[in-house]
């Protein structure tokens, strides 16, 4: 993937001040509401009691809903066999677990939408590739997450950063100088990296936290060392900081074991005004360096 490549995540909408309803609008309303649960009883073979349109008994409807939800499961599984086997190239291949193969595909049956389906087919390809690398606790969470939640942490990985000798994917969200005697008359501020301009508001952090994808309360690191370079990294952008001040510290939320093996399936996609923002709090504080991998 593209380190230049960037996040095509659809902007959040504030929704609009809601106008008054006149009675004719109200109509419409429920009209629409009867056709699209009319459609979705239709779609899964439960419309009997709608329609009154079928000759088959109750044990007979209840037959063709079975049959209709295996077609359908059987689809979602090929579909993302499909997405897995054409995401594999000459990659030195393992054996899944049988265990965890039959847990996958008990999963994986359900799941319907095709960026769903294309992520599911990340693991499986993950996993043919690296046996163990997706733990059945993280096909857990992917079970309970929903294509918006997939997305949010999409986002919070496309903000994600690691620095020293940790390869663990962190949010920072601030730097915080040493603060001196005097700053207990006039403390001196933290500079913030405001993850809410960038699509990440605090609530998006609630519900990662909620899948358990992020660890729970903001961290800080320990105090910056000031005689050898921090190493620093950013999407596959690799920096040295160096700084002759004493006493700087990060704070940042880290992504949850969990989340790091979800992290690694969507592999490395950066925000560029993100990536400003970043570079630019860190040149107030730090000599900033980029290494350049290619040489």
């Amino acid at each position: 993937m593209s380190q230049t490549e960037q996040d095509e995540t659809p902007a959040e909408i504030n929704p609009p001040a809601t106008p008054a309803i006149d009675k004719e609008e109200k109509t419409t309303h429920i009209l629409n509401s009867h056709s699209r649960a009319k459609a979705l009883a239709s779609e899964y073979t439960v419309d009997y009691l709608i329609t009154r349109n079928s000759e088959h008994d109750l044990l007979e409807r209840a037959r063709l809903r079975e049959q209709s939800e295996a077609k359908r499961q059987q689809e979602n599984l090929e579909q993302i066999i499909k997405q897995a086997y054409d995401s594999c190239s000459d990659d030195k291949a393992g054996m899944p677990d049988p265990d965890w193969m039959h847990h996958f595909l008990s999963i994986a049956k359900y799941i319907r939408s095709a960026a769903m389906q294309k992520l599911w087919g990340r693991v499986l390809r993950q996993e043919i590739i690296s046996p163990g690398a997706t733990s059945i606790h993280t096909l857990d969470t992917l079970k309970k997450m929903t294509q918006r939640e997939a997305q949010t942490f999409h986002r919070a990985c496309m903000l994600a950063c690691h620095f020293g000798g940790d390869e663990h994917k962190k949010l920072l969200t601030g730097i915080n100088p040493r603060q001196t005697a005097l700053s207990l008359f006039r403390p001196r501020p933290a500079d913030k990296l405001p993850l809410g301009s960038f699509q990440l508001p605090y609530s998006s952090l609630l519900v990662l936290m909620d899948l358990g994808l992020i660890l729970r309360g903001e961290l800080e690191s320990g105090e910056i060392a000031t005689d050898t370079p921090l190493a620093f990294g950013y999407q596959g952008y690799q920096y040295r900081l160096r700084t002759p001040k004493k006493g700087i510290t990060f704070t940042y939320y880290r992504l949850s074991p969990t989340g790091q093996e979800i992290a690694c399936l969507l592999g490395r996609k950066h925000h560029e005004p993100f990536k400003e923002s970043l570079l630019e709090i860190l040149a107030k504080h730090f000599v900033v360096e980029e290494i350049n991998l290619s040489v």
